[in-house]
């Protein structure tokens, strides 16, 4: 039964990716810059995969579940935070460094997010 959601979960992957893939070249050609494929498409993959990850886990209590919403919610974050830091790079340049904490930040925050589980299994 684990395989049949899986594929079902992958299924659903492709499917939106595509509807993403096309969506992003219609913004780029309406605002007809081609580099902004992207980023408009790692904002929506992200975003997406986020929403994935969260369902997940909501969804099962299972142990490899929840490792498989955590790569979820952690790749889906990294992507959407990348793509939006790259349109907010293209929109207000100079701002690097601001960029870059950000993202350490993000890493940082997650890092801990991960540790939480496993700290109250420790205590227990």
């Amino acid at each position: 039964m684990g395989s049949s959601r899986r594929s079902g979960y992958e299924s659903l992957s492709v499917g939106y990716l595509l509807i993403a893939f096309a969506v992003s070249i219609l913004v780029a050609w309406l605002v007809g810059e081609w580099i902004l494929i992207i980023p408009i498409l790692l904002l929506e993959a992200g975003m997406f995969y986020i929403a994935l990850g969260v369902v997940m886990r909501q969804g099962e209590r299972d142990a490899k579940r929840a490792s498989s919403s955590t790569y979820y919610v952690f790749w889906g974050g990294t992507m959407a935070i990348l793509g939006a830091m790259w349109l907010f790079s293209r929109q207000y340049p100079g701002n690097a460094v601001l960029l870059v904490v950000v993202f350490i930040i993000w890493i940082g925050v997650v890092a801990m997010a991960m540790s939480l589980p496993r700290l109250r299994q420790n205590r227990a």
